[in-house]
């Protein structure tokens, strides 16, 4: 079976993913070291924009170190999937639910989470 080839984009959003017992120092560095422009607080996360793209600062309870999640897009997510399975990369939906969204998650080899999602 020949799979289509597929193009990918960095997408819009990035995610840093935050010890609980480091995530109010770590908005204060953002926020007022830093002095990113502040999106406001959304879906239970500090979000700022970060140049082109916003920067999510996400509470995790039960992280002990920091993790950074990052986002592609693609034309046809379905496409994109068999693409992806083809080169052995396989779906990671497990990490996270996102409800009433095509896009789904994936890991490089190292471990990094994609979302990927449709092109906006």
């Amino acid at each position: 079976m020949e799979v289509t080839r597929t193009e990918f984009k960095g997408g819009n959003n990035i995610a840093l993913k935050i010890p609980k017992f480091k995530y109010t120092e770590t908005v204060h560095f953002y926020k007022e070291v830093l002095k990113l422009p502040y999106v406001g607080f959304m879906s239970g996360s500090h979000a700022f924009q970060f140049g082109d793209v916003t920067l999510w600062l996400d509470c995790m309870e039960n992280y002990s170190q920091q993790d950074v999640w990052l986002e592609i897009q693609t034309e046809n997510v379905k496409t994109a999937a068999e693409y992806l399975h083809a080169n052995h990369i396989h779906r990671r939906d497990e990490v996270e639910v996102h409800e009433n969204s095509e896009g789904y998650w994936i890991s490089d080899p190292s471990g990094t989470i994609l979302r990927v999602n449709p092109d906006k």
